[in-house]
């Protein structure tokens, strides 16, 4: 099993030279999730994971088949929650599907032993009329399957 992401790996670092340009730019609203209290929200958060349990699939850039399964506990309750990710978490099957590979990571010294690495995929989202970058780690697992964590990318100016 491990050969098998090895070698993965070597394929994706060479087509890393072909342009990929997401087709897809899905448009969010925030508006629904501004007004719940910050238990409401992280409540939202699980009922939207929960709604993409299950599904396979298959990301257009790098061809590989995952799986969405757990961390949704860990998505809503063990992370930041703010309406920009419960926004983004909706259209999460979407974001997945169209989002551009980045690299692969090297699992933690602290991650679990079953844990091959990281792969760290971008994604654009539309969120209220502003593009947004969104961060997806797909973590690899020796069992072949993978999963997911989301984040926004939010960026400051200095002096904010």
């Amino acid at each position: 099993m491990l050969q098998m992401f090895v070698g993965l790996w070597e394929i994706l670092e060479q087509d890393m030279e072909k342009k990929y340009v997401q087709k897809v730019i899905p448009r969010v609203s925030t508006e629904r999730f501004k007004i719940l209290t910050p238990y409401e929200l992280r409540k939202e958060i699980h009922r939207l994971c929960d709604l993409c349990q299950g599904k396979d699939i298959r990301n257009e850039h790098i061809g590989i088949t995952i799986q969405v399964r757990g961390y949704r506990r860990k998505t809503a309750y063990g992370e930041a929650a703010y309406s920009k990710k419960a926004a983004v978490v909706e259209c999460l099957p979407l974001l997945l599907k169209h989002a551009q590979y980045n690299n692969f990571g090297a699992p933690k010294t602290t991650d679990a032993a079953n844990i091959i690495g990281y792969y760290n995929f971008k994604a654009y989202v539309i969120i209220d009329g502003k593009k947004e970058c969104v961060r997806l780690a797909v973590i690899a697992r020796k069992d072949g399957s993978f999963y997911y964590n989301v984040e926004v990318n939010t960026s400051y100016k200095k002096g904010q």
